[in-house]
């Protein structure tokens, strides 16, 4: 792991806590939390390295857009509780 992914993944950590903040919920918000959680989960073990491509960049960009996402059902008044 590079200097880029570690200090990425220093941004993203918590993620296990949420997990289980959830876990015993069976509302249709959780699943969508757990859903999150699944994708900046699995951003950050994906370590398919495609030529010419910096993984800590394809890192960033996977992270910016599970945060585009979140954005955006906020905006739409998604997830009040959380």
């Amino acid at each position: 792991m590079n200097v880029t992914e570690l200090n990425i993944e220093k941004h993203v950590r918590g993620i296990r806590q949420i997990e289980r903040s959830v876990s015993d919920c069976d509302e249709p918000t959780s699943e969508v939390v757990r859903g999150y959680c699944l994708a900046v989960r699995g951003s950050l073990t994906n370590d398919g390295r495609p030529p010419l491509d910096a993984s800590g960049l394809k890192l960033q960009e996977r992270l910016s857009l599970i945060e585009g996402s979140l954005e955006r059902v906020a905006k739409k008044g998604g997830c009040p509780n959380l």
